[in-house]
C-alpha cells in the first residue's frame, strides 16, 4: 500500500512539476514577444505614464553628463539615471515620462551620447501613446502585460521556486521507492539498449541486494503482468545488466522482481 502511495504521489508531483516547466516556457517566449518593440526602439503608453528606458553603447559611458535627449513633442520627458559598464555591455537606463496632456499618435525622441562614435552617435526611438491605459493595453504584444498588467518575467521567477521543489519532491519520493521496492526485491529497469537479437536490461539492483551473475529474472509489466525473463549478465554494486530476447517487447519502466521474492 505504501509503494502505491509512493508511486501515486511521484506522478502527481512529476506531472505538476512538468505542468510548470511548461508555463515558465510560455511565460518566456510571452516576455521575449513583449521586448520585440523596445529591441527595435519603440516604446509605448498613455499620457501621464512613466517606464523604464535603456539604451546601448559601444563605447564606455563615463557618466550621465555624456547624454543628451530631444523629444519631438514637450510631453515626452527622458530622466537619465545611471550608466553601466562592463568589458561585453556599455549601456545607460532612465526613466521615460509621457505628460499627461500629450496628444496620442506617434512621437519620436532622440537621444545624443557622447562616448560612442561619431556615426553612432544619436539614437532615434518612436514612442506611441494611446489614448488611455484600456487603448494601451489592446495594443500590447505581451498576453500577460495585456490582461493582467504585470511583467511576464516576473511570473516566471515567481514559478522557479516551486518547480524546484517538485524536482527535489520528485527525487526524494524516487529514492524512498527504489529503497522500498529493492527491500523487496523488485526494481524498475531504467535503461535498455537492443543488441542483436538481445536486449541489454539496466536495473537498479546489484551484489548489495544478493544479484548474482547467470541470475534468472522475471520481468513485469506496470499493470502486473508476468511478459518474460531475463538473465543478468554484468553484477555491480548498486546496479546490474541483464540480456532478454527482443521478443519480449521490455520497455524501461518496467519492472525485474527477483524469482525467489515474488
Amino acid at each position: 500500500m505504501k509503494l502505491q502511495r509512493l508511486t501515486l504521489w511521484i506522478k502527481v508531483i512529476g506531472r505538476l512539476g512538468a505542468l510548470l516547466g511548461v508555463l515558465a516556457l510560455l511565460l518566456v517566449a510571452d516576455a521575449f514577444i513583449d521586448g520585440t518593440d523596445r529591441s527595435a526602439n519603440i516604446f509605448s503608453g498613455y499620457p501621464g505614464m512613466s517606464q523604464p528606458i535603456s539604451g546601448k553603447s559601444s563605447r564606455r559611458i563615463k557618466s550621465i553628463q555624456q547624454l543628451s535627449s530631444m523629444a519631438s513633442s514637450k510631453g515626452i520627458i527622458l530622466r537619465f539615471a545611471g550608466t553601466e559598464n562592463s568589458v561585453w555591455h556599455n549601456a545607460w537606463h532612465g526613466t521615460l515620462e509621457i505628460g499627461p496632456s500629450l496628444v496620442p499618435g506617434s512621437h519620436s525622441l532622440s537621444v545624443s551620447c557622447l562616448a560612442e562614435i561619431p556615426e553612432k552617435r544619436i539614437t532615434q526611438y518612436t514612442i506611441r501613446v494611446y489614448e488611455d491605459t484600456s487603448a494601451y493595453r489592446r495594443h500590447l504584444r505581451s498576453y500577460v502585460r495585456r490582461h493582467w498588467g504585470v511583467s511576464p518575467w516576473w511570473i516566471c521567477l515567481s514559478i522557479l521556486p516551486f518547480f524546484a521543489l517538485c524536482f527535489v519532491l520528485s527525487y526524494y519520493l524516487s529514492s524512498g521507492k527504489a529503497s522500498l521496492m529493492a527491500a523487496l526485491g523488485r526494481t524498475e529497469i531504467f535503461k535498455l539498449k537492443q543488441s542483436g537479437e538481445h536486449s541489454l536490461i539496466s536495473f537498479g539492483l546489484g551484489s548489495k541486494h544478493g544479484i548474482q551473475q547467470a541470475d534468472l529474472l522475471s520481468v513485469y509489466s506496470p499493470d502486473g503482468a508476468k511478459v518474460g525473463t531475463a538473465k543478468v549478465r554484468d553484477v555491480f554494486p548498486q546496479h546490474s545488466v541483464a540480456i532478454a530476447p527482443t521478443w519480449q517487447q521490455v520497455k524501461p519502466g518496467y519492472e525485474i522482481r527477483l524469482g525467489s521474492r515474488e
